[in-house]
């Protein structure tokens, strides 16, 4: 009896903690991934993600975020046995997105779930790398174009493959610099599409988008991917270039530090006022591109007038 409780207590003793809560409370590797496993269950069920009927395709960019959120609703689904895809957008970076696809398409493979890469040469013509500089004269980023290209091509694909949802790997952290960009911009009404479930209201041809990482932070995912040994690339993209959401994100990297709770501060407060936000901008209803005839806020689509000032560049090709 002694011998089992010196045992007992030698066990406490080397207990590894990986991981310490807000309130103090302090993990091992166990516990954590309980822990994480849990808020991601949470945060489905409290804002109502995804229902049994649905068909999900995961927006998977290769990285840590996206890769963290496949592995754990490849888990969720094969229990619920609900069909999943994994969707991917090749925009054409020779040297990056090559070699995260690579990584992801083992990945899935070890999943067991179907992954459907889809390519910009392919449905627009060209690779980003060969556009950079009429964007750049364009007075866009490459970010920007790259982010309204991939969206429209996600849910075009998703739509054709019958999902019903998009899931995306958003985290808390994600949401809190989207948060403060729209403000410092002004943009009210793309504040009011933020949230968990994105958008104001239901609409034709559109994919609903949800975000299950919603309430986990970045270090919770990244310490999550190391500790399940899931693909974590921390490259960064070589065409993204200084933006206001960089600096936006350095900013609060660096209140965070000091102020522990800023980030999560940000989307709880942003939650309370998202109702009233969504309300306004309910009304304002949306219809379909009279060019490509997808679903749109306005006459013409964010994609197509980017193609169309795109085409006027005079700009060459980069190579």
């Amino acid at each position: 009896m002694k011998k089992a409780k010196e045992k007992k207590i030698k066990e406490k003793k080397v207990r590894k903690i990986v991981y310490v809560l807000q309130n103090g409370k302090q993990l091992d590797r166990k516990a954590f991934l309980r822990y994480f496993e849990k808020k991601v269950l949470y945060t489905i069920r409290k804002f109502k993600l995804l229902e049994k009927s649905d068909v999900i395709a995961v927006a998977c960019s290769g990285g840590k975020d996206s890769n963290v959120l496949l592995y754990c609703l490849a888990q969720f689904c094969k229990q619920r046995k609900q069909k999943l895809f994994a969707l991917a957008i090749d925009e054409g970076i020779s040297g990056y997105r090559d070699k995260l696809l690579s990584k992801l398409r083992k990945f899935c493979k070890k999943l067991g779930v179907t992954l459907k890469v889809y390519s910009f040469k392919k449905e627009f013509g060209f690779t980003l790398q060969q556009i950079t500089r009429k964007i750049a004269a364009a007075g866009l980023t490459n970010c920007y174009v790259c982010s309204i290209l991939k969206r429209w091509l996600l849910n075009k694909k998703a739509r054709e493959l019958k999902c019903t949802k998009i899931v995306t790997g958003h985290s808390l952290d994600d949401e809190a610099e989207t948060i403060i960009e729209n403000m410092f911009k002004g943009n009210a009404e793309m504040l009011a599409r933020l949230g968990p479930v994105t958008g104001v209201a239901s609409q034709k041809g559109f994919v609903q988008r949800v975000k299950p990482l919603y309430l986990c932070s970045g270090e919770e995912i990244v310490l999550y991917a190391r500790l399940k040994n899931i693909p974590a690339s921390a490259v960064i993209c070589p065409l993204r270039g200084s933006t206001i959401r960089v600096e936006i994100r350095n900013f609060l990297n660096k209140m965070q530090c000091k102020h522990h709770e800023i980030k999560n501060a940000i989307v709880k407060c942003y939650l309370e006022l998202a109702p009233i936000l969504k309300k306004a901008y309910a009304a304002k209803g949306a219809g379909i591109c009279r060019i490509c005839k997808e679903p749109a806020a306005e006459k013409v689509c964010k994609r197509c007038q980017i193609l169309e000032l795109l085409k006027k560049q005079k700009t060459k090709r980069a190579s």
